[in-house]
């Protein structure tokens, strides 16, 4: 039986017991998971991007010349800001410059989150003005019921301010008064260095003996935030009057001291004073070119090759003439040349400019040597070729015209044009950050000629000036910030523009048109009269509607 029962189990159809059923690929629960799950990752990466945006912000310049593009001034300035700095731009919205300070300071902001802007428009908002205007001491006048600020824009740093006033933005060309040239990034970066640096350093030009004004290096330390100004020579010094703005008498609280090319011997008691400052500790600029005396027959002796003795730095007496063709002008016998910077924190912004063609330039120049009996160890930082070479009897040569060429006591190249010293620091002084005395010489004057600061094709001169100058103050580089390119702010209008333009609008113009209306309409009215075909009277002709 029980056999019987396993037979007839085995032979029964088996019945499966129900199963769930397993989801098909592209049925609609698989397609609502993948939907879901592109979703949850399109969300992350969305913000993975933003956060990567966020920290790795950048824009793109892509005006002519570089309108929004910063210098590395500019960007060093902004990163370096020591606490918040407020910007309150009080353009109107219609005025030409407010969309441009916009797309700049947007610029700034990528480069800081220390840096706020606020557009504060007097035409619309012009009780909020009025109340920044009185807490800051801006002047505010109304014009045709308008309110019209004394200032474009205000940066305010604590208790610090300093105003930016709109013909700071924009530099009219000196030859055509219709070109104009951006200086937003100088304006407001210079205000930017005023209200986060310190008090500001005193450079003193030493004047009365023939220097160059250099009023245009003046008046790029002033828009840097320093104090310029002129030190009288002692013969004009006179102890019963105060001497007038801008003038000093002494050399007291000056960082600096610039000799500027003097072409005149200085007395000796205006070289004791020199000397005495240094000796203090001072720091001076002394640019010293080849000088003829009043015969032409040899140089004249200034009196101030003494202020670098102690530096173990003396003046040449020779003209340098540099052969290579690489680095002089095609122009001249090559006493116009570009020397070569040797590394010293005071090339370091010009040797990384020089992939940018920038390359200092002399002219005139007397190669200088080292003595071995200073304090300190000179510093060789603008060098020529070593096809230079100094010319000793320059004024016999002068005489003849012909090539130079040099001869058996001529000095050979290369030839150092500038050095950099330094004096020991004091006892005590490395606590304090300070330094000893320094000076930068070069043997020619020119390098503190105005036209360096006017000429696009000389700015590197000027970046070596400026670099100095920061060096021998201690202070930040000085704003190098590159010219924009000018363009038209309007047309001239003349006399006779405006009566040629009176001619065509109220008389050539309307008389062409009425010629012209009337030629249409004896055209059109010949036209009408000419008889159709087969027409033998000029009626209409066979088959013509009734």
């Amino acid at each position: 039986m029980k056999k019987r029962a396993r037979d007839a189990e085995k032979e029964a159809p088996r019945v499966e017991e129900p199963r769930a059923e397993e989801p098909k690929a592209g049925s609609p629960l698989v397609t609502q998971i993948s939907a879901s799950v592109g979703i949850v990752a399109a969300m992350v990466l969305a913000t993975l991007v933003n956060v990567f945006v966020a920290r790795h912000y950048r824009r793109w310049d892509w005006t002519g010349g570089g309108l929004y593009t910063l210098s590395e001034a500019t960007v060093a300035t902004l990163r370096g800001l020591p606490e918040p700095v407020k910007i309150y731009v009080l353009l109107p919205g219609g005025d030409g410059l407010t969309l441009s300070v916009e797309h700049l300071l947007e610029s700034y902001r990528a480069e800081t989150s220390r840096l706020e802007v606020e557009l504060l428009d007097p035409d619309r908002r012009p009780a909020d003005f009025l109340a920044l205007a009185q807490r800051y001491g801006v002047d505010a006048e109304r014009e045709e019921g308008r309110v019209v600020a004394g200032v474009a824009a205000i940066v305010v740093r604590g208790d610090r301010r300093e105003l930016i006033r709109q013909q700071e933005l924009v530099e009219i060309d000196a030859d055509d008064d219709l070109k104009r040239r951006p200086r937003l990034e100088q304006a407001f970066t210079s205000a930017l260095r005023a209200v986060s640096g310190g008090e500001h350093p005193r450079a003193c030009f030493a004047a009365g003996h023939g220097e160059s004004p250099s009023q245009p290096l003046r008046a790029h330390l002033t828009r840097s935030g320093y104090e310029v100004v002129t030190v009288s020579p002692a013969r004009s010094v006179d102890p019963s009057q105060a001497p007038p703005p801008g003038e000093s008498a002494s050399l007291d609280g000056c960082k600096v001291l610039v000799l500027a090319g003097p072409t005149e011997r200085v007395p000796a008691a205006d070289v004791a004073r020199y000397k005495a400052y240094l000796a203090g500790g001072g720091s001076a600029l002394v640019a010293l070119g080849p000088q003829p005396d009043s015969s032409d027959a040899g140089y004249l002796e200034l009196g101030v090759a003494e202020l670098l003795v102690p530096f173990g730095i003396k003046v040449d007496a020779d003209f340098v003439f540099e052969l290579d063709p690489r680095v002089r002008s095609p122009h001249g016998h090559g006493e116009t040349f570009a020397p070569a910077p040797r590394p010293h924190p005071v090339t370091q912004s010009l040797m990384r400019a020089a992939d940018k063609g920038l390359v200092p330039v002399v002219t005139s120049a007397s190669s200088l040597s080292t003595t071995g009996a200073g304090a300190t160890v000179p510093v060789p930082i603008l060098v020529t070729s070593d096809q230079a070479f100094g010319m000793v009897d320059f004024f016999a040569w002068a005489k003849t015209g012909a090539p130079p060429i040099p001869g058996a006591a001529d000095r050979k190249g290369p030839l150092t044009i500038a050095f950099a010293a330094e004096m020991p620091a004091p006892p005590g002084a490395g606590a304090q950050g300070t330094h000893g005395a320094r000076v930068v010489a070069v043997g020619s004057g020119g390098v503190l000629e105005g036209a360096n600061w006017q000429s696009e094709d000389l700015r590197g001169t000027a970046l070596f000036v400026e670099s100095a100058v920061a060096w021998l103050t201690a202070r930040p580089p000085i704003l190098d910030i590159p010219q924009k390119p000018a363009f038209t702010a309007g047309i001239r209008v003349s006399d006779a523009w405006l009566a040629a333009t009176f001619r065509y609008a109220v008389l050539y113009m309307p008389l062409a048109s009425l010629l012209l209306g009337a030629a249409v309409y004896l055209r059109r009215r010949g036209e009408k009269r000419a008889p159709g075909p087969g027409a033998p009277d000029g009626g209409p002709g066979p088959g013509a509607a009734a």
